[in-house]
């Protein structure tokens, strides 16, 4: 077992632990949030005070024998009962962590209910015990760990990771980390949740947490719901929303944002410049014309002819909400919040319309509304009189896009017909992107080549039908755990979705020229999805006290979800070359004046050890190396700060499974950046191939602007049954390149309990020599089935030579 150690990086990190899970329940949509025009305030009954008791009942941690030197070894939790009140807590000789927070050794207090783990490091010989003391009141207990007898131990496979912090990595022009982008939660500042005073251990949940954590607003699903159901109908245009009530309604709306002075309004408006990037989403219910009350007793218009296409009017009622109930911005308007720069025509449309509807529709009518509702909120918000032409529209906002279903007529009959029928009208496509770790009894995961197939395919295919590639919005994205749906807050619930979470981030951020936004799926309460007298929807950032055996009460306060949030809290800054051995480590890095923030995010499945080379820095000017490490452990999720004593601690560095580290570093003068590197992506004149054996399939990658020093990288997407070959001949003007077997991210066949067949990108580097500015690239496989179905290139001018071992 090897154990978390913030002081020695030569062993630092448990191995996950392995989490089956069994049960299995159908597929949910995604729910949603509202927004009301007061918060709830409760009351509570008075009561007589109690008796003031913090002695509380007795608790033990059991030893650990036979551990590695010089680690750091975790306890069980306990639970402290038997309290009434807050009750000092202090440690020595070690740190404790309360409720799964960072561990620490300052005093505080502790309630009951509260779970307590220790920390302690191993001492540095062999059968050696070492122990930690937790008071908590009156309460003494100790944990002691015992070294094992010393061996020795093999020595690890290395992996390089490599950073030049002296050059600026750019796509298009673009190099620096958008927090507006990127760091983002599924809700906007005027939802109750943030406001429910009394109920959330918080007095400011929302400043406590988007402004402590830098963390911007980014989707909502409710408001434009809610507001639609206070409109009458017009009465000249049958299945319209009254105008002139429209316009009453959002100008009271926006009067009253600006101009009401209670502690809600006034925080809210304090926290308005991040909800600056606002997507809102229409459901299923009432926007698809099929005689569904808005709530006045009317319904959209179903008409389907020229001068009104199907459609029109739940666009037409979009466009007024955008335009009429926010500020303008123009520049005059002082009233209302800020207006929602994105509208997603519908959520997961097809979900409801199509594969579970009653009465289905199809797929082409659901395709055309999205191109007749965006021409019908273009149509409103074009209007100078009323609004900017600033809001955007896009869709289909599909649920799974898994194109290589029914041998790839998913793809066929669904996301490549919308580009077909509306991508020339969308402003953006818009898509979920769900790990599934325990669906059917299957790891069914994106992260890694999967979701690399999946954007060089979407990607592809615009570039050649379209002339453009249209920018991504993920506004959901993590993991759903469809066996641990409709139960209480789980520790490995909210694991799955941290993992999914920042290995997926890490896949955005090498393309992010082509994000236009990306929001992981988690809401602050989600009672919205709350079931009968049961639990909320399962993926939300706080829960109540109650929902953990041991504690009681309906106080909300943070998942695990907030070590997301926490771990990235700081990250910001000038992207600058980072380079791996092992495609298994995601790496990213940027620079901010003093300060460098590398990140590492693991996609193995067992623990690794890395050699971390700082490059184009004088080293002798680093001041401060902290590290941030999110792993699980025995049911339990970390995150874990410790500071380095010197650079060296970097060169041999343990990592836990499927973890994520973030090693910030701050020199005692501003990091210099001279040097350059600018990264195209190349696409080939034809796509979606299908494999024949011996048989050679040919593309060109031509225009290639070739640079003095440059490298490249061949991605080759591929959608195969398992068992067939996944090493094809290729060769490049000519020339044949050699293919590491050990492609991004898990294999996804494993051991018959992953993916239905192989859909990832191989990726292949290319010599500079190799190149030229039209490339013919010839790839043969030795077997029958499936598809090529992508090929790229992407290209990295560099302005000096680049080590890469």
């Amino acid at each position: 077992m090897t154990n978390v150690d913030p002081n020695d990086l030569g062993s630092r990190y448990f191995k996950k632990t392995l989490f089956t899970a069994i049960i299995i329940t159908s597929l949910l949509g995604c729910g949603s949030s509202s927004e009301e025009p007061n918060p709830v305030e409760n009351t509570p009954p008075a009561e007589s005070e109690p008796i003031t008791d913090t002695s509380p009942e007795p608790f033990s941690f059991m030893a650990v024998n036979d551990v590695e030197l010089s680690t750091a070894v975790i306890s069980e939790s306990v639970t402290i009962t038997g309290i009434n009140a807050a009750t000092d807590i202090s440690v020595t000789g070690g740190q404790y962590s309360i409720n799964g927070g960072l561990y620490t050794a300052e005093d505080s207090t502790v309630s009951t209910g509260d779970q307590i783990s220790l920390q302690v490091t191993a001492p540095d010989t062999a059968q050696t015990t070492t122990s930690v003391e937790i008071n908590v009141g009156d309460i003494s207990a100790t944990f002691t760990v015992t070294t094992a007898e010393e061996t020795a131990a093999p020595t690890p496979a290395l992996t390089s990771l490599i950073f030049n912090l002296d050059t600026i990595h750019s796509i298009n022009d673009l190099n620096v980390f958008d927090r507006k982008k990127f760091i983002t939660i599924h809700a906007s500042h005027t939802e109750n949740d943030w406001y429910n005073v009394g109920t959330n251990a918080s007095s400011d949940l929302i400043t406590e947490f988007a402004e402590g954590y830098d963390v911007y607003f980014g989707r909502d699903t409710g408001g434009m719901r809610y507001q639609l159901s206070l409109l009458a109908e017009s009465a000249t245009q049958s299945g319209f929303v009254d105008a002139e009530m429209a316009t009453s309604n959002g100008g009271n709306s926006r009067w009253t944002y600006k101009t009401n002075t209670d502690q809600r309004a006034e925080t809210q408006r304090q926290h308005e410049h991040r909800n600056l990037n606002m997507v809102v989403a229409a459901q299923q219910h009432p926007y698809w014309p099929d005689g569904k009350d808005t709530g006045q007793g009317w319904a959209f218009s179903q008409l389907d002819s020229a001068a009104e296409p199907f459609g029109t009017a739940t666009g037409d009622y979009m466009g007024q909400f955008v335009a009429k109930y926010f500020n303008k911005n123009d520049g005059v308007d002082i009233y209302g919040q800020p207006k929602p720069k994105y509208i997603e025509v519908m959520n997961e449309p097809l979900y409801e319309l199509i594969d579970f509807a009653e009465d289905p529709t199809t797929i082409e009518k659901v395709f055309e509304f999205h191109t007749n509702v965006a021409a019908a909120i273009k149509a409103v918000n074009h209007d100078s009189s009323l609004a900017n032409t600033d809001v955007l529209v896009g869709g289909y906002t599909v649920a799974f896009p898994d194109f290589d279903k029914q041998n790839f007529d998913r793809w066929e009959q669904r996301d490549k017909a919308f580009i077909d029928i509306a991508g020339e009208n969308m402003d953006f496509i818009s898509l979920h992107l769900y790990d599934f770790p325990a669906f059917q009894n299957r790891e069914e995961l994106r992260a890694g080549s999967n979701i690399e197939a999946t954007f060089d395919m979407l990607e592809h295919y615009m570039a050649l039908t379209l002339g453009e590639v249209k920018p991504f919005m993920v506004s959901e994205y993590g993991s759903q755990v469809h066996s641990l749906f409709n139960q209480p807050w789980l520790a490995q619930r909210d694991w799955y979705h941290l993992r999914a979470i920042n290995s997926q981030l890490m896949s955005f951020l090498e393309r992010a020229n082509n994000i236009e936004m990306a929001i992981p799926f988690i809401p602050v309460k989600a009672e919205w999805g709350r079931l009968s007298e049961t639990v909320p929807y399962y993926a939300r950032l706080m829960r109540q006290n109650k929902e953990i055996e041991g504690q009681t009460g309906d106080e909300y306060v943070y998942t695990d979800m907030v070590k997301f949030y926490q771990l990235w809290s700081n990250v910001n800054g000038t992207r600058v070359d980072s380079y791996s051995t092992d495609r298994d480590f995601q790496l990213d890095a940027y620079v901010e004046d003093n300060s460098a923030y590398l990140i590492i995010n693991s996609l193995e499945k067992e623990v690794q050890t890395i050699d971390v080379s700082l490059l184009g820095i004088n080293q002798d000017k680093i001041s401060d190396i902290m590290l941030k490490i999110l792993f699980h452990e025995n049911g339990t999720t970390h995150l874990v700060e410790s500071d380095l004593s010197s650079i060296e601690e970097l060169n041999q560095l343990t990592i836990a499974a499927e973890s994520t580290v973030i090693i910030e570093l701050t020199f005692s003068e501003d990091i210099e950046l001279p040097h350059t590197q600018t990264e195209t992506k190349y696409y080939a004149d034809s796509y979606k191939h299908p494999i024949t054996a011996d048989t050679s399939a040919s593309f060109n990658i031509n225009n290639v602007d070739i640079a003095e020093t440059g490298e490249a990288i061949l991605r080759l997407g591929l959608g195969r049954e398992h068992g067939k070959s996944l090493q094809p001949n290729v060769t490049i003007n000519g020339n044949p390149v050699e293919i590491d077997p050990d492609y991004r991210g898990y294999d996804q066949y494993q051991d018959g309990q992953g993916r239905q067949q192989y859909f990832g990108v191989i990726e292949i580097p290319i010599s500079n020599d190799h190149l030229q500015t039209d490339n013919l690239i010839t790839i043969e496989f030795a077997d029958d089935g499936g598809f090529i179905t992508s090929v790229a290139m992407q290209y990295f001018a560099h302005s000096k030579v680049m080590p890469r071992n």
